[in-house]
């Protein structure tokens, strides 16, 4: 893109490299969207540069919005990014419902029930890209570390995802200090340095052509290269002369430019220098308001007037801005607490009622004030209710400090590490619970703060929860006045003794106390069954399908029933609880909790044998995870991916997928995540023919017992190949063990195929048929085609050529069914080699180039009728985003409409 004659922008001295790489991305933006972060120290000319961009876009057609952060704004949840973004709420009604309905409430300007964030970051990125079609868009954006979090991170999910949009989103950051956020990795940055000497020379010959010699020499050498130094010192030296300037050589960059600021001020008059230290404490408040307070303090507009006159402070129509942020800083510092103290309550006097008058308040606050503790609360709950949950926090947080007694000071804190934990905060909340004194907590914030920090053991191992720890806190519930307080404890002390495989003993423990407790919550059996020992399993088995209706609306308890079932072999309720899961978090907006659903269906999908249907969860699992800030959950999302793609014969990309679980898992305590890691490494492994690893991996599948009664297949089938069948005699009797008592198909199926491999010759066949017999009941058709092949290749050893064929051909046509590709080859070659057909025919045949999973995942949605914008709110994508799959998706599977998917996806064998 040439930029017209008319956009021509003045040169920014020293700046050409960087300059051409901004102008670079702003003539790309039409390709392909990006975003560019310009990160330096104070007064190194970020807001010159990003001045430049402004007027290169202005000057090309491209519709340009922008914001800035402000120091000392009141923490407003989503305020910066609806002051970005509210010329383009005309666009707002293009978007998904879910998705339009998520911003308006995050902007206040509809009620409803509390968006997640990751719903609000899509919402701006489908905005953003409605905007773009119709004309290239900047985003420019100053000063993002003082942005108000939420907002940060609506911007940070929209830098990654810009592939789709004419969007250029162009950010200052100032770089050290306390930055709460890092941008993505793949964010272009571009370091700002100190100008060169020649450079500088040049600037300063601009700004002071008065100066020369030694005193030129020592501006030059005390400025350091900053921009801003260069043309503030020299005022600052022709107001004081050099020997005070001299002194701020032994200072920082920023503190010697604050300290030339503040001699500027010296000569102010008082009444002017109160109004300054009014404007800092009101920095981004509307000017009005700010001429509201200075008249409470027995200011004018006439002592605003040798502000503006020096350049100090200027009045916009909106509010008052200082010359550069470092000016209120300073200012700031130089204030007496009671100078701030006075002009924080006298903001608070003139906008009383409103949210920024609290935290006026709070600002101003020296002692504990129950009355001001009582309304920041409230302010939180009105920040939570919009779903911004680092401002709510923040609120929560200060109320507690400043709360007198006890009781709430603690139970605030509680609800501020709970609501970090809510909104993907979790180091926040781990260090809010980690400053909690839980001797002085009452008995049901104790049992709240306890059940925050299993959920945050559970999803991302930032803490553990020891098993003294929840002795100590059961031994302060007693069961008769806290039964139900009791009950949340122990199931979540049931879930994460299991995720753990903590040593039985603790499992017995817990059940005694479970079964102590009178509680008549629908989570008793529930816990109770995640505890079972094999005996006591049929009571509870046939309980818990009754339990899953009274759960709905109820995520976390679904997902605890999920996992009770799998624990029982009751595959059938896990799979109801997990799909009806699915659809509640949808429809709730539960992100988080959408994640562990999705992980347990796509599990379930891989052992009924859909997998590419299992993969599309995993993937969508995983990128969810990573959105939500859930690593341990993103870790088991991609051990399960990879052994979806292992199954389908993708060795490469189950290594990836391999290598990622491994890196997100960190030193995770849950069983589950090693466990699905090892399972997955193990079928790669087996599939390749590397036996000798496949045992060493799947032997570590006894660190997860519901995982190791899964893989007594795989773990058999590799040690027979291996010869090493002694290895695993034990194992295929406690599996059998478990079958029985589980009174389970699908395991059953398992076990009679492994005790077939280990078989004599004239026990062998019935134990194979009986594997395939079981694994038509229990719906399983990728094991049965696996019990068919090796059932195949025995009757082929014993030269029944003719009963090998039939059970091969069977097998071919299941393995190219389910997409097994390398089961379906090996397969193929054994047909060959009992003379068989040459090449196999597969029942259906896939497209030429295949789906990704998320491909897949939205050409069935459409299939089944959904439009674009419903698919979008159903898989949190954009409904352009999913215009640009379906667009790839057609010519894959060689069709040109819509109505063409249900067919095609059938002839495909993708149904």
């Amino acid at each position: 893109m040439d930029l017209p004659e008319h956009a021509e922008r003045p040169a920014l001295v020293g700046r050409h490299h960087e300059i051409a790489l901004l102008d670079a991305a702003l003539a790309e933006v039409r390709a392909a969207g990006r975003a560019v972060i310009v990160e330096g120290e104070a007064g190194i000319g970020k807001t010159s540069l990003l001045e430049h961009v402004v007027r290169g876009a202005s000057g090309s057609g491209f519709r340009v919005v922008r914001s800035a952060g402000s120091q000392g704004s009141a923490p407003i949840g989503y305020g910066g990014l609806h002051g970005l973004l509210h010329t383009l709420l005309p666009f707002v009604d293009a978007l998904p419902p879910r998705q339009r309905t998520a911003l308006r409430v995050a902007f206040s300007l509809e009620d409803g029930p509390a968006p997640d964030r990751l719903v609000v970051g899509l919402a701006t990125l489908s905005l953003l890209e409605e905007a773009s079609a119709h004309r290239p868009l900047l985003l420019a954006v100053e000063d993002l570390q003082w942005l108000d979090r939420s907002s940060v991170d609506a911007l940070m999910f929209v830098v990654t995802r810009l592939a789709d949009a004419q969007v250029l989103v162009l950010g200052t950051l100032r770089s050290g200090g306390d930055v709460e956020f890092l941008p993505p990795a793949t964010v272009e940055r571009i370091p700002l340095g100190p100008l060169d000497h020649d450079s500088a020379e040049r600037l300063l010959d601009e700004h002071a052509p008065e100066l020369a010699g030694a005193t030129r020499a020592r501006v030059l050498r005390e400025s350091q290269g900053n921009p801003l130094a260069l043309r503030e010192l020299p005022i600052a030296l022709r107001e004081h002369g050099i020997d005070r300037t001299t002194m701020y050589s032994r200072l920082p960059a920023t503190r010697r430019l604050e300290r030339a600021f503040l001699d500027q001020l010296s000569s102010v008059p008082p009444a002017s220098r109160r109004f300054l230290v009014l404007a800092a404490a009101a920095d981004g408040a509307d000017v009005q308001d700010v001429m509201d307070a200075a008249r409470r303090l027995d200011l004018s507009i006439e002592d605003l007037r040798p502000l503006e006159e020096r350049g100090l402070l200027a009045v916009t129509e909106n509010d008052l801005r200082f010359r550069h942020p470092l000016l209120r800083s300073a200012v700031q510092s130089a204030a007496t607490t009671s100078e701030w103290v006075e002009c924080h309550l006298a903001l608070a006097a003139a906008t009383a009622g409103s949210q920024r008058a609290v935290w006026h308040r709070s600002a101003a606050a020296v002692h504990r004030d129950e009355a001001l503790a009582s309304d920041l609360e409230r302010l939180a709950q009105l920040a939570r209710d919009r779903g911004a949950h680092a401002e709510a926090t923040q609120a929560f947080s200060r109320a507690a400090t400043l709360s007198p007694g006890t009781h709430e000071r603690c139970r605030r804190i509680a609800l501020a590490a709970e609501t970090a934990r809510a909104g993907g905060l979790t180091s926040e909340a781990v260090e809010l619970l980690e400053h909690l004194d839980l001797t002085e907590i009452d008995p049901h914030t104790l049992a709240e703060v306890t059940f925050t920090k299993t959920i945050i053991s559970l999803t991302s191992g930032a803490l553990t929860l020891s098993r003294g720890e929840t002795a100590a806190v059961l031994d302060r519930l007693p069961p008769e006045a806290h039964a139900e307080d009791r009950m949340k404890i122990l199931w979540g002390a049931a879930v994460i003794a299991r995720g753990r495989n903590l040593p039985r003993d603790h499992w017995e423990e817990l059940s005694r106390q479970v079964e102590a407790t009178a509680s008549s919550s629908p989570m008793k059996p529930v816990a109770l069954a995640v505890l079972a020992p094999l005996g006591e399993v049929a009571p509870l088995r046939a309980q818990l399908p009754g339990i899953v209706p009274k759960l709905v609306g109820r995520p976390i308890e679904l997902i605890s029933l999920a996992i009770a079932a799998e624990s029982l072999q009751d595959l059938e309720t896990a799979r109801t609880a997990w799909e009806l899961c699915v659809e509640r978090c949808h429809e709730l907006g539960f992100v988080a909790e959408l994640t562990q659903a999705l992980r347990g269906r796509g599990n379930l999908l891989l052992l009924s044998g859909r997998l590419r249907e299992g993969l599309a969860d995993a993937e969508y699992a995983e990128r969810l995870a990573v959105d939500t800030s859930q690593p341990l959950m993103a870790s088991v999302a991609a051990a399960t991916a990879a052994r979806a793609r292992a199954l389908l014969g993708d060795s490469a990309g189950a290594q990836e997928d391999l290598e990622r679980s491994i890196r997100l898992s960190g030193t995770s305590p849950l069983a589950i995540t090693g466990a699905d890691a090892r399972w997955a490494a193990g079928i790669a492994a087996l599939v390749a023919g590397d036996h000798r690893n496949a045992v060493i991996e799947l032997t570590h599948m006894t660190l997860h017992p519901t995982r190791a009664l899964w893989a007594i297949g795989d773990r058999v089938e590799a040690a027979v190949r291996a010869g090493r069948r002694e290895s695993v005699l034990d194992n295929i009797l406690e599996a059998a063990v478990a079958a029985r008592q589980y009174r389970s198909p699908y395991l059953s199926s398992l076990v009679a195929r492994s005790r077939a491999l280990v078989a004599d010759d004239a026990d062998a066949r019935p134990l194979f048929e009986q594997a395939i017999e079981l694994g038509l009941l229990s719906e399983s058709p990728l094991e049965t085609a696996r019990s068919r092949l090796l059932y195949g290749e025995w009757l082929r050893r014993g030269r029944h050529v003719t009963e090998a064929r039939a059970q091969l051909e069977l097998a071919v046509d299941e393995f190219e069914a389910a997409g097994a590709r390398a089961f379906a080859d090996r397969a193929t070659s054994e047909l060959r080699a009992a003379g068989g057909r040459n090449a196999a025919q597969p029942a259906t045949r896939p497209a030429t180039e295949p789906l990704t999973p998320q491909e897949l995942q939205v050409a069935r949605l459409a299939a089944q009728g959904l439009t674009n914008r419903e698919i979008a709110d159903a898989v949190y994508l954009s409904h352009r985003t999913v215009s640009t799959h379906l667009y790839r998706v057609y010519p894959k599977l060689g069709i040109a409409a819509r109505r063409q998917l249900p067919a095609a996806l059938a002839a495909s064998g993708y149904e």
